[in-house]
C-alpha cells in the first residue's frame, strides 16, 4: 500500500512538472515602426507562469550588445469591449524601444524556465526599422492662405486647402468632383492663419443645414514621393474643426505627409480606416520641432484612428521563425 501511494505521488509530481515546463513554439517578428521593434514567442506549458525571455540587441555590425526589457508573460487574459471578445494566446511578447529609423538590428532572445525548456531556447533575428518618409524634391509647390488673408501672396496661391489639393473647391458635398491638382511629390505649403469652416451652414455662409465639415483627401502620393501638406513656416497654421466629428478623412489617400500643423476642436483628427474599408498606406504626421511627436493637437478626442481592415497586418503577415 505504501509503495502504491509512493508511485502515485511520483506520477503526480511528474505530471505537474511536465505541465510547468515550458515548450517553445513559433516566434514572430511584428511589422516594425520608425523607432521600435515588436516580437511574440508562442509557448506551451508553463502552467506556473515562471518562464522568462531575456532580450538583447545591437546594430548590425556592432560588437556590443545592449540589454532590452524582458518579454512580458501573457496567456488567457480576456478582453471584452463592445463587440470585441479576445483571449490572449499563451506566449511572451514585447518590444525594443528608442531605436533609429531605417537601421538594421540584431536581436537575441533567450527562453528560460526553472522546470526546463523543451524545443528551441534561443532566437536570433535581424530586423530593420522603418524609414522615415520625407518630402521629395522636384515636385510642384502650392501656397494656401486663409480666407481673411490680406497680405501679398506667393504664387501659385489658393484660398483654403481643397482649392490647392483639387482643381477647385466648394462648400457643398460635390467638392470631390473636381479633378486632382496635387500629385505625388508635390508640396502644399499652408500659410499662417485660421482654417475653419462653419459646418452647421451647408453650402457656405447662406446655408441652413449642417454638413460634416470634413476634409476628404482621396488621393495621395507614393512611398518615394509622398504628397506633402505642411506649415509654410510663417506662423501657426491652425485647422479648426468647429466641434465636428472628423477633420481629415484619409482612408483613400495613401502616402500623405503632414508636418507642423495645429489641429483643434474635433473629435477625431485623422480617420485612416474602418473595419469595412481599405486602410491607407504611409500616413505620416510630424511636428516641425520634433521627430518623435505629431502636430499640436488641442481639444480633440483622438489624433488618429485606423480600425481593423483587410490591410491590417495579421499573424500571416509576420515573419515566423519556428
Amino acid at each position: 500500500m505504501k509503495r502504491s501511494v509512493f508511485v502515485l505521488l511520483c506520477i503526480t509530481a511528474f505530471r505537474l512538472n511536465a505541465a510547468d515546463k515550458v515548450t517553445s513554439r513559433n516566434f514572430y517578428v511584428e511589422p516594425p515602426t520608425l523607432i521600435s521593434l515588436g516580437f511574440e514567442w508562442q509557448i506551451e506549458g508553463d502552467d506556473n507562469r515562471n518562464a522568462s525571455v531575456a532580450v538583447s540587441y545591437r546594430k548590425k555590425g556592432d560588437r556590443e550588445w545592449h540589454e532590452g526589457l524582458p518579454l512580458l508573460r501573457i496567456g488567457n487574459e480576456r478582453l471584452n469591449e463592445n463587440a470585441i471578445q479576445y483571449v490572449t494566446p499563451n506566449m511572451l511578447a514585447g518590444s525594443i524601444f528608442d531605436l533609429e529609423p531605417d537601421t538594421e538590428y540584431e536581436c537575441r532572445f533567450v527562453l528560460s524556465d526553472p522546470e526546463g525548456v523543451g524545443g528551441k531556447s534561443e532566437n536570433l533575428v535581424t530586423v530593420r526599422t522603418r524609414f522615415e518618409p520625407k518630402p521629395a524634391t522636384g515636385g510642384k509647390i502650392y501656397h494656401v492662405y486663409p480666407a481673411d488673408y490680406k497680405g501679398e501672396k506667393q504664387q501659385p496661391a489658393f484660398t483654403g486647402l481643397m482649392a490647392a489639393y483639387n482643381t477647385g473647391s466648394t462648400h457643398s458635398d460635390n467638392f470631390n468632383t473636381y479633378p486632382a491638382r496635387a500629385q505625388p511629390g508635390d508640396i502644399i505649403l499652408v500659410h499662417a492663419g485660421l482654417y475653419q469652416d462653419d459646418h452647421m451652414k451647408y453650402g457656405g455662409p447662406g446655408g441652413t443645414g449642417p454638413s460634416d465639415g470634413t476634409y476628404y483627401l482621396t488621393h495621395g502620393g507614393t512611398a518615394e514621393k509622398p504628397l506633402v501638406i505642411k506649415a509654410a513656416g510663417d506662423g501657426e497654421a491652425i485647422f479648426d474643426g468647429d466641434g465636428n466629428f472628423n477633420l481629415f478623412n484619409v482612408m483613400s489617400g495613401s502616402y500623405i505627409y503632414f508636418e507642423g500643423l495645429t489641429i483643434r476642436n474635433t473629435d477625431l483628427a485623422f480617420l485612416a480606416g474602418l473595419r469595412i474599408s481599405r486602410a491607407p498606406a504611409g500616413l505620416r504626421s510630424k511636428s516641425a520641432a520634433s521627430k518623435t511627436s505629431v502636430e499640436r493637437f488641442i481639444r480633440i478626442g483622438l489624433d488618429r484612428k485606423t480600425s481593423i481592415s483587410p490591410t491590417t497586418p495579421s499573424a500571416a503577415d509576420f515573419p515566423r521563425i519556428t
